[in-house]
């Protein structure tokens, strides 16, 4: 098999496929994205394949076993087991997986992970892993399935009539962070806080604000992505506050966390360039009453310390309140909307730009 035809797909947040295929298009290079929808993205690469695990918007990165369609009733059984069976890449996934992580073990042994996105099947996910699973011991004779902690993690992902199969390369450090040592209520997962600071389009020099910073995800993730100017973050909890101190640690210099409210910052006019925020949800976090006083006051605060053509990237749970809030400063021009998904929940990433 040779590099270049190397089959993978990563999981991303549901409505931000576009730009985790932008980082592998920018990060990877060579490689080519072939698809980007509901959650996956699928792409070839076959330079230096260690820097797969360096994609920062992706939950988990596979190297592609298979992907056909399967029927919802039961023959879809067969047609799955016979997918891995006939797969052409499935010898290159293991290679691949031996070189990424070599470890000398006398029998390997796998475990089969089942998700489910639509559809009606007359099959449950457990016979499905099973058949998978048989598939998989028919491929390689010698391999033994276990339950729990495997070495080799086979995943199966079905949407409607569509399977997509896999070998995980990835482990749970991609998508939880290993800076994460302290953490609050409502606190935002690090792949959307990466892929919000992205949005804003970070420069070198930039005096990068996040007003109501939480434990300050995205303060770190934009500390992550290169270089700056500043960090400013700060929150109105101690709580908050506290936890940012801890997760941000001696790093990213030159930072500043203070605590403060909001809508009455204690910054300079015209001080940042950037603001990126996650506003409370207004449900683990304060409630829609709370919301409805702090969007107004806190967007004027922001055009105040923001410079002219600066960007905002705000995530909110309430799109009509923050287009309401927004009718009182037209100068912060909408460029994009991106309704994602977050723990299950809708939500709504706003792209501005400040135009006064």
């Amino acid at each position: 098999m040779s590099k270049e035809s190397i089959p993978f797909y990563c999981f991303t947040t549901a409505g931000l496929e576009e730009v985790t295929a932008g980082e592998v298009a920018q990060r990877l290079v060579g490689s080519r994205v072939e698809e980007a929808r509901r959650g996956v993205v699928f792409f070839t690469y076959g330079e230096n394949t260690e820097t797969l695990l360096e994609l920062s918007t992706a939950e988990d990165v596979f190297a592609l076993i298979a992907r056909g369609e399967v029927a919802e009733a039961r023959q879809g059984l067969a047609q799955a087991e016979e997918l891995v069976l006939q797969s052409s890449f499935i010898e290159g996934a293991v290679e691949l997986y031996r070189r990424l992580k070599p470890k000398r073990v006398k029998r390997v042994t796998y475990r089969v992970v089942v998700q489910r996105r639509g559809g009606k099947h007359e099959y449950i996910r457990p016979v499905l892993g099973k058949r998978i699973g048989r598939a998989l011991e028919e491929r390689f004779p010698r391999w033994k399935r276990v339950e729990e902690n495997g070495l080799v993690e086979i995943w199966v992902l079905q949407r409607g009539k569509e399977l997509i199969c896999g070998l995980r390369l990835s482990d749970r450090s991609m998508r939880h962070r290993t800076y994460k040592q302290a953490n609050i209520e409502g606190s935002l997962r690090p792949i959307v806080a990466r892929s919000m600071a992205i949005l804003s389009e970070p420069e070198d020099d930039d005096v990068f604000l996040d007003p109501m910073c939480g434990a300050g995800t995205i303060l770190i993730e934009r500390g992550e992505q290169g270089r700056y100017g500043q960090l400013l973050g700060g929150d109105i909890s101690e709580e908050a506050i506290a936890a940012t101190r801890i997760n941000v640690g001696p790093r990213y210099k030159p930072i500043e966390i203070r605590q403060w409210d909001a809508t009455e910052l204690p910054l300079p006019s015209g001080k940042v360039n950037r603001i990126v925020c996650n506003l409370p949800f207004g449900k683990k976090i304060g409630s829609p009453r709370d919301n409805r006083a702090l969007y107004g006051p806190f967007l004027g605060e922001s055009v105040r310390v923001l410079r002219r053509g600066g960007v905002m990237v705000l995530l909110t749970s309430d799109r009509r309140l923050l287009m309401q809030a927004l009718g009182g400063y037209p100068e912060l021009r909408i460029e994009r909307i991106y309704p994602i998904f977050v723990l299950g929940q809708k939500a709504y990433i706003f792209k501005l730009r400040f135009s006064g």
